[in-house]
């Protein structure tokens, strides 16, 4: 099975997981420092910026888009409790 590495800026930890997980459970797994609290797009509290491999990352989904147009945020920020790694990325955890 293919891995991807995930480069949770916040603490400088590099992460390999199975291409096709959850951005959530590799966080989750790893310990690294993503707040979540819905775990369903509605919060906004795993707010984070894809700073490289946005292309890696799953397609955002209707409501995920809605959700973050209504916080006027920059295009590669997204929620990480929707993203699925398809590749390597590179994020930095933002909140709400």
């Amino acid at each position: 099975m293919s891995t991807a590495t995930v480069h949770f800026l916040l603490e400088d930890l590099l992460v390999q997981a199975p291409i096709g997980t959850s951005l959530q459970a590799i966080a989750d797994a790893s310990g690294a420092d993503i707040t979540f609290g819905c775990r369903n797009g509605s919060c906004g509290t795993c707010r984070i910026r894809v700073t490289q491999g946005l292309e890696h990352c799953s397609g955002m989904g209707s409501e995920e888009r809605d959700f973050l147009k209504g916080l006027s945020v920059a295009e590669d920020e997204r929620l990480a409790c929707r993203v699925h790694v398809n590749g390597d990325i590179e994020v930095d955890y933002l909140g709400l």
